[in-house]
């Protein structure tokens, strides 16, 4: 069974993971042919409902999907830009104590790849999965210093991210929510990773429901099995039109 969507709902989706298949490096992922397509038909039929919630930055967004473009949440929630194209930061750039410990760990440990996108920072160690234990003993070890630069660390898919604390996805759909054209519709959220499941907490407030790709995740009433399944179901919405 597929989430229903209809003229009211408002659709929010994950980035890697969800929408598109995870790569080596972030660089490294590719947007299918016709999905942009897609994403353009669907942001048409729901008047502007349509955003991205990712922890990319709004210019990596930006540029990935190019020239589609739509309202987004970035950096895990730190950038918003409105349905308009009003950017507004929700946070305060990363601390610079906290950006040179990434920046060592990353030069410390080959094949790790640190990006840094201002009001977030995101250790991939995809390519050098050895490093896992080092870097997560590391993330202990400096508790206090997160702690004293109020920041937050989240673990996710073979990544650490690093952001303020109380900014998360559902802070930044929850701002989005308050302004038109998501207003008073119903939010459907689609995530894979363990930043998404603070969207799915909020939805049951907001009268939502949300999707979960590749496992269950808490939170979420429906599950595809992959990136390309999602693909396909928006496809099919295009090509068979929203209903009333």
């Amino acid at each position: 069974m597929t989430p229903p969507v209809n003229r009211n709902s408002a659709l929010f989706l994950d980035i890697d993971g969800t929408l598109l298949d995870m790569a080596r490096t972030p660089d490294d992922v590719v947007v299918p042919d016709g999905l942009l397509a897609s994403l353009a038909r669907l942001h048409d039929a729901l008047d502007g409902a349509l955003a991205f919630v990712s922890g990319r930055s709004l210019g990596a967004i930006d540029t990935l999907f190019a020239p589609f473009r739509t309202a987004a949440v970035g950096c895990h929630g730190a950038e918003i830009r409105s349905a308009d194209g009003r950017v507004e930061a929700l946070a305060a750039p990363i601390p610079d104590p906290v950006r040179a410990l990434f920046g060592t760990l990353t030069d410390r440990h080959p094949g790790t790849l640190l990006e840094d996108k201002l009001y977030a920072l995101s250790l991939h160690y995809r390519l050098a999965p050895e490093a896992r234990s080092a870097l997560l003993a590391a993330m202990e070890e400096n508790a206090a210093l997160f702690a004293d630069q109020r920041v937050s660390i989240q673990l996710g898919k073979a990544v650490i991210d690093a952001k303020r604390v109380g900014i998360d996805k559902g802070v930044g759909v929850r701002t989005l929510m308050r302004q038109k054209p998501f207003r008073d519709r119903v939010p459907l959220f689609g995530g894979d990773d363990t930043t998404d499941t603070d969207v799915f907490h909020i939805l049951p407030e907001l009268g939502g429901e949300g999707f979960s790709v590749g496992r269950a995740l808490r939170g979420a009433a429906y599950e595809f099995s992959s990136p390309e399944a999602v693909r396909q179901w928006l496809n099919d919405l295009a090509e068979e039109g929203v209903t009333a």
